[in-house]
C-alpha cells in the first residue's frame, strides 16, 4: 500500500470516530422526511423535538414552512407505529450551514439523536441569505426517552 493510502485510511478513521460510543446499534430504520435549509420557524434558537401525533406534527409542519406559498405537502407517517423528530439549527448569516452528522443510536433506555454542524470555512462561495437548516425524521415508536447530543462543529475548506 502507498504512504499516501496508509494516510487517508488513517485520516478517515479519525475523522469517523468523532461520533461518541451510546452503548447502542446506529438505527437504520430511520425515515428522513425533509431535510432542508430555510425555515421561518417562529421561535429562536435551536429546536429538538418528538411529535408523537398526527395533530403535532400538522402543527409543527406549518411552523417550519410559514411563509411558504403553497405549504409542501405533509408526509403521511403512521403514528401507531412511529413518531417524528425535528432537529433545527439556529438561524445563520448565509449559506454553507447544515448538518455535518446526524445519526439516531438506540441502547437499552433510550435513543440518542446525535448531530453536528457543519459550518462554511476560507473560500467557500455562499448564499448571502438568511438559513435556518432542519431535518424531520421518522423513527419507530417505544416507550424510551429521546436523548439530542450535539457534537462539535466541523469546518468546511473549501480552498482546498
Amino acid at each position: 500500500m502507498s504512504a499516501l493510502f496508509l494516510v487517508m485510511i488513517f485520516i478517515f478513521g479519525t475523522a469517523c470516530s468523532q461520533i461518541p460510543d451510546f452503548g447502542g446499534e446506529i438505527m437504520y430504520s430511520v425515515e428522513e422526511l425533509e431535510s432542508e435549509y430555510y425555515s421561518n420557524y417562529p421561535e429562536g434558537g435551536e429546536i429538538t423535538k418528538k411529535f408523537a401525533s398526527e395533530r403535532v406534527f400538522e402543527i409543527e409542519w406549518k411552523k417550519v414552512h410559514q411563509g411558504m406559498e403553497p405549504i409542501p405537502e405533509r408526509p403521511i407517517v403512521n403514528f401507531e407505529e412511529r413518531f417524528v423528530i425535528l432537529v433545527m439549527l439556529d438561524t445563520k448569516p448565509s449559506g454553507g450551514f447544515g448538518f455535518h452528522e446526524f445519526t439516531v443510536h438506540e441502547n437499552a433506555d433510550q435513543y440518542v439523536v446525535f448531530y453536528s454542524e457543519a459550518h462554511p470555512g476560507d473560500g467557500c462561495f455562499t448564499t448571502q441569505a438568511l438559513t435556518r437548516p432542519y431535518k424531520f425524521i421518522s423513527v419507530p415508536d417505544t416507550e424510551k426517552e429521546v436523548k439530542f447530543v450535539k457534537g462539535d462543529t466541523v469546518l468546511n475548506h473549501c480552498n482546498e
